[in-house]
Order: C-alpha cells, then structure tokens, then sequence
C-alpha cells in the first residue's frame, strides 16, 4: 500500500479591486506563515531556583534641563508705574474751572451757605486733635546713634554658591581670573596646564566666561591656539576681553563677533615665556594695556594693532640692563588712580615699584622691596589706601607701605602652609583673603588679630591657585589645581563696613609706619657710627708680618698703605679723616703729619730692635728646649691673621673702585 506524500493546501482569494474598495476586508489574501499565540503559565518548581532581587541606594548627580517636557515655571507678571497729575477738579458740571469769574463766583456761593462755616469749624478741631498727637513724639528721629554696632553672629559666613567645574575631559588648572565690569555678573576664567605637560600630552585649549546667575555651563567659550595663562575684562567695555597664552601669545576677544581671537601677536614678536599678568592701564581711548611674563619683560600694547609693543621695560635695575639678568615676572599691580606707577612681582621673591614715564630704565626702577624668600605669588594694593599694599608668597602675607623699603609693616604668618595667592576686600578695609597648597580659605581681619587666621575654610582638597575678590564685596572666586572654579559668598559681617573700621585701620598703619621709621633711623645711626671707626682703624694700625725662618722670628716694619691700598683708597681715607676733623694727637701715628708722601709708622713696641749706628739686630731663638709661646707672642699671631684679613679687604674695595 503506498501512502501518499505530504501536501501543503492553500487557499487563495481573488477578487477584483472594485469589489475590495466596496466594503473592508478583515482578512488577509494568502496565509504563507501562519502564527499561533500560547499562554505559558509560571511553574511553582522553578521559584527555588530565583533569588529576590533587594532595593539599592545609587547617587545621581542631577543637574538642571535645557528642555523640559512639563513647563511649571510661570509667567513673569509686568508691572508699569503709571504717575496722575490732578490739575483741576471738584467742580460742577456747569462751572467751566478753566474760566476764573465761573469759579470765582461759585466759591462765593459756597461760602455764604451756613453750612460750609459748621463744617469748617468742625473739620479744624479734629485737625487739631491729630496734630497735637502727632507733635507728642518725633517719627523720624534715630534712637540710639551712639550705641556700638553689634551684630549677630552668621554660622556659615563663607557660603559656596557655585562649583563649576572644567568641560574639558582633561584636568586643568585655573590660573587666572577676572570679574566683568558690569556689577561683577560674569567671571571670565583661563585654563592651562604647565608648559612641560603641554610638549606631551594631549591638550583642550579653551577657557570660558561663566554667568554666575545662570551657572549650569559656560555662557561663551574663548577659542585659541594654545592654552590661556590670564585674561582680562576691559574696564570700559565688557564685550571685550584680553589674553596671554603658555606661549608668550597675546590676543584680543570680543564676544560679540566670535569665539576666537580678533587681534593677535604674530609670532616671535610677543613672550618668549607664558604670560603670567595682564592688565588694562587708564589711557584716554581706553585701549591699552600690558603684560608681564617670566622673561623679564614688560610689554604695552595697544588692541588697535597689536604688531609690536608700542613700550617695553626689562626688568634688571642695574645701568646696563641685560636680558640674562632681568628678574623673571610673577605677577602684576596696577592701580588707575595712579596712571603712571604699578608694581611686579618677581620669581625670585623681589617687588619692584616702577614708573613708566621715566626716561631710563634705571630711573623706571624707582625701589626694590626684598618681599619674600620665593616667588611672589601675589600682589594687591589697598582699594582705599593706594600707599598699602599686601604680597604674599613663601608662607607669610606681609602689608608695606611704599615709603619704607626695608621690611614691612605687618607680617600674617600661616605655619607649614605654603600661600598660592591673596587679595584685600574691597568693601571691609581691614580684611584679607589668602588662598594656600592645602586647599583651603584663609581670611584675616588684622585689627581683629594678627597671629592667627580668623577664618578658615576648607575650599577644595587640591592647591587654590587664583583668588579674585568682586568690586562690591559680597562674592569671590577661588581656582584650584584640579580645575574647579569656586564661587563664594561673603557674609554681610565680613563685608560690610562698620563706622570706625577706616579710622582704626588708619591708626594701626601709621603707628606701625612711625615704628618701622623709628628702627630704621636707628640702624643708620648705628652704621653712621661705625663707619668712622673702621676707616682710623684702617688707618692707624699697620700690617705684622712674621718671617718664616728656622729658629729665628724676625719683627719687620710694615710697609706703607699706599703701596699695599691703592693710591685712590688712601685719598680717600686722608679725605674721610679730614672731614671727621680729628686732631693730631689722637691719630695712631709716629708724629708725623699724613700726606702723600708720608710713611705711618707703628708704635714703639712694634719697632724691630736697633743699635746705635741704627743697623737693625735680629733676635734669635734657642732650639735647645721648647719655650712656650708668651702672651705677646699669642696676641702677636692673633693680630697677624686680623690685619691680613683687614689688607684683603681695602685691597678688594680699591678693585672695586677701578672697575
């Protein structure tokens, strides 16, 4: 028996097209692949074989939406002022108020009726009432005037409003920062890395400008060819912006044509190292500005063309300033109430008060201020006493005023803390802000205290590299290493003046200046004093020289001090002794009267023996036994090694003046 093979059956439809537009098919033509749907039931064996899955506590950073699918925000409701001038009105519809015999004759009217005298009778007895209530005490007097300002302690008096934190995927630090100058509402930031790093590595060379009432993300990004060292804000146009890169580059930005540079330094006639300080100075356009960097130069540029400095400053105060040793630029200060004077710190711990009107460099240079044992990382003059001003380096922030050179007025030293930047308040005169390596805050209040911070804020775990304060006191932003940008805010108690803040701050600096002018006069004197004495001394004592023979010492007669000395020296000294007016017996000499031609003659115990005829006897020695040295002998030697000490040092000070 054969069994029949196996066979597929369709069944297939056709139908014409006026037909199927007649009415809906809910079927289909042709079934090729038909699908079948099961319900599949848990099985009660497999539930040992789960594990139940238990709750988990993850952090999400939220960070706020350009675009939202639900709008909650309400609308802002416009409000207008509106002013009404009432010019006339109250009168009846047939009185014209504009016709003066109308309203004359109507207020004639009034004033007959009975009524209108009741009522003003009336009117004037309550008037009265209130007015005598009112005289009974004085509403807008001030109470308590005399009694000291006390105000309430705050619990959190630097408050951070804002971390932002570096787009880049790359780590870099914030190194320079600067505040716009419309109100302080946008911080421009520069970002870069050491110059090292940058020859290897991979590198992001934008750097942004934050808008601190929208801080989400930058506001605008600054493009450039390499890495910005600082920026700065144009006082007197905040759409245009100035800045140094790691190069030595130094370009313009105006953010209302483009992200990039408009105006830039071509190359090689910039830098030759990183633009470490930039500043706008007070010029009649309102152009100009100049930068410092670690080459030694200060350039002056002007934004309308920026092919070559239009001034230069090299910063070696000898006569003959050479390039290889002018001081490498840290950092600047420039105060516009004073156009033509600013400030450089140096890398090798050196502050340097310049003038740029000066004709030589030499004269430019006007004082040198021997600041700190490193770097000077930071440098601000007072906002209300331009003479003050504040560096901070090493580990103290020392306050000088510029009429004292020698030391400061005031040393805040931070133990084992290394300080990276510092700033006064611009609004509390008595206030310092100082940033350091271990990331914190440290403010301090100097008529408070003087020996310890009197505040001390943790910012961030990495070094704070810049540190800018806001023109109206209430904000500050603090860089750090890592590329965080720290918006904080001040307290109304460190930032607002009390009454005699100014007077106190003024009366402790003139009490430290009177003090420090006091030491210094006192060492002038000291020094005038001893001069005298040394140069007679120089004078009066002559050189013992010892012969080195077998068994014998001779005593030899010194010779003269104008053949070891240089001639010039011993004018010199003949001239010093002249003026000092010393009389003739008091000179340590044989009697004789000291000119050019004369010899100085030691004194009688220095003189080697003679005989009659004048032949000089030599004394010998017996080697028979050891004879120990006598107390002249000892002194003898002693005086030996002084005064060849002594020969070394005119000798030298006579090569010095030939040069």
């Amino acid at each position: 028996m054969t069994v029949p093979p196996k066979m597929d059956l369709t069944c297939v439809v056709r139908r014409h097209v006026k037909v199927l537009s007649r009415r809906k098919c809910n079927f289909s033509d042709a079934v090729f692949n038909p699908s079948q749907f099961v319900d599949i039931f848990p099985d009660p064996q497999l539930t040992s074989l789960f594990t139940i899955a238990r709750s988990k506590e993850i952090g999400v950073q939220c960070q706020a939406c350009d675009v939202s699918a639900l709008n909650i925000n309400t609308d802002c409701a416009t409000t207008e002022a509106h002013g009404v001038f009432h010019k006339e009105g109250g009168w009846p519809r047939d009185v014209n108020p504009q016709e003066a015999d109308q309203t004359a004759r109507y207020r004639k009217k009034i004033e007959k009726d009975e009524a209108y005298s009741r009522t003003v009778l009336q009117l004037g007895h309550q008037m009265e009432h209130y007015i005598k209530q009112n005289n009974v005490f004085n509403i807008y007097e001030d109470y308590f005037t005399d009694s000291p300002d006390v105000q309430t302690p705050d619990p959190n008096p630097l408050r951070t409003l804002h971390l932002l934190k570096d787009p880049s995927p790359i780590k870099r630090a914030v190194t320079g920062l600067s505040w716009s100058p419309d109100g302080g509402t946008k911080l421009a930031a520069a970002y870069s890395d050491p110059f090292w790093k940058n020859l290897f590595d991979h590198k992001e060379n934008d750097s942004y400008i934050w808008n601190i009432e929208r801080a989400v993300q930058p506001e605008i990004i600054l493009r450039s060819m390499s890495q910005l060292r600082s920026v700065s804000f144009n006082p007197r146009d905040q759409h245009i912006l100035a800045g140094g890169s790691i190069y030595g580059a130094v370009g313009i930005w105006d953010v209302r044509k483009s992200q990039g540079p408009v105006e830039c330094v071509p190359i090689g006639v910039g830098h030759s190292e990183s633009v470490t300080s930039l500043i706008w100075s007070n010029s009649k356009a309102g152009g100009e500005f100049f930068s410092a960097s670690g080459d030694g130069q200060v350039l002056w540029w002007d934004m309308r063309k920026l092919n070559a400095p239009i001034d230069a400053l090299l910063l070696d105060p000898s006569s003959m300033p050479r390039s290889e040793s002018a001081l490498s630029a840290s950092c600047l200060e420039y105060d516009p109430s004073m156009p033509n004077k600013f400030l450089v710190g140096t890398r090798q711990g050196i502050v340097m008060n310049c003038n740029r009107r000066a004709r030589t460099t030499a004269e430019r240079i006007m004082c040198q201020y021997e600041a700190h044992l490193g770097p000077v990382h930071g440098l601000h003059r007072h906002p209300q006493l331009p003479k003050i001003f504040l560096t901070v380096g090493d580990w103290t922030t020392n306050v000088w005023t510029e009429d004292i050179r020698d030391s400061p007025i005031l040393t805040l030293k931070n133990q084992n803390v290394q300080l990276l930047a510092g700033a006064w308040s611009h609004t509390r005169p008595s206030v310092i802000f100082t940033a350091a390596t271990d990331g914190a805050l440290y403010l301090w209040d100097i008529l408070a205290q003087r020996i310890t911070p009197t505040l001390c804020s943790q910012v961030s775990e990495s070094p704070l590299l810049s540190l800018s304060t806001q023109e109206h006191g209430k904000i500050m932003a603090v860089g750090s290493k890592d590329g965080r940008l720290s918006v904080i805010q001040i307290s109304d108690n460190l930032s607002t003046v009390t009454k005699n803040d100014k007077v106190a701050l003024t009366s402790l600096l003139e009490r430290e200046i009177r003090r420090e002018k006091n030491l210094e006069q006192r060492t002038k004197d000291s020094k005038s004093k001893q001069g005298p004495k040394t140069s007679i001394f120089h004078l009066a004592i002559a050189t013992v020289t010892q012969a080195a023979t077998q068994g014998s010492l001779g005593v030899q007669k010194p010779p003269s001090p104008i053949t070891s000395p240089s001639k010039k020296m011993f004018e010199s000294l003949k001239e010093t002794l002249q003026a000092l007016n010393i009389n003739q017996e008091n000179r340590p000499t044989s009697g004789k009267e000291v000119n050019e031609g004369s010899v100085i003659e030691p004194s009688a115990d220095m003189l080697p023996a003679t005989d009659k005829t004048g032949s000089q006897i030599n004394v010998s020695v017996s080697h028979a036994a050891p004879v120990a040295p006598s107390v002249d002998q000892t002194l003898q030697s002693s005086e030996e090694a002084f005064f060849e000490t002594i020969d070394q040092d005119i000798l030298s000070r006579g090569i010095e003046e030939k040069q």
